[in-house]
């Protein structure tokens, strides 16, 4: 298919079929997802493929037993996270010294910048500090553009949230290239998903997909979009 096409075919199935899908769908479409842009290429995110049957029954109760859940073949958890920075920034490290391409600016960028943008304590002491030191920025704001932050632990959440979210529709549109649907649901409890994959604090939970093929009556409404003037804006 087109990329437009792919696109305009992709829809939120509310219920699914019978028909199974091949493990090597998913494998694929998670592949995908992991490809997706993100910021300084962090790779803040973790995607739970819930197999067991017991944590699928849980994860299915947790999302209110709505259709898209309880009709779903597979159901996949994205997860942002604060705390694998460290990790992932030495393993960025570590390939560009093997090929010979870690710049002085691009060390500097990941022991120096980042670690200011990511670094969080316990109690929020840090935050605090760099509430303070925003608000001298801030002057400097005045005459020229300056970095306002990340500051507190829910701005680095926010970070890491949109860069999992493109990675969601990655993994939709993957799905559909290869025929098949997927419904991205925010209606779930919290509490309890993070519970059933035993996430800690340092986690949020982005959305839960629902992935199958489309029951005939698994689209319950035309698609409707508000007029374009209304949210894209030329100036």
């Amino acid at each position: 298919m087109d990329f437009f096409d792919l696109i305009d075919k992709r829809r939120s199935v509310r219920k699914f079929s019978n028909e199974s899908i091949p493990e090597e769908v998913i494998t694929k479409a998670l592949e995908a997802a992991v490809l997706a842009a993100n910021s300084s290429n962090l790779q803040p995110w973790e995607f739970y493929w819930v197999k067991s049957r017991n944590k699928k029954d849980d994860l299915i109760k947790a999302c209110f037993s709505q259709n898209a859940a309880k009709t779903a073949q597979e159901l996949i958890v994205a997860v942002s996270r604060i705390d694998t920075w460290r990790r992932n920034r030495n393993l960025i490290l570590k390939h560009y010294k093997e090929k010979g391409e870690l710049l002085p600016i691009v060390e500097k960028y990941y022991n120096k910048v980042v670690p200011l943008a990511y670094a969080h304590d316990r109690i929020g002491i840090l935050g605090l500090l760099r509430k303070i030191i925003s608000f001298f920025i801030s002057f400097i704001g005045l005459f020229k553009p300056v970095a306002r932050g990340p500051i507190f632990r829910h701005d680095v959440f926010e970070i890491v949230t949109k860069t999992t979210a493109l990675a969601c529709q990655n993994f939709m549109m993957a799905l559909v290239a290869q025929g098949y649907d997927s419904c991205p649901m925010e209606g779930f409890d919290h509490t309890r998903v993070k519970k059933i994959l035993k996430l800690s604090s340092k986690s949020h939970v982005v959305m839960v997909l629902g992935v199958g093929k489309a029951d005939p009556k698994g689209i319950y409404g035309e698609r409707f979009r508000i007029d374009e003037d209304l949210v894209i804006k030329i100036i």
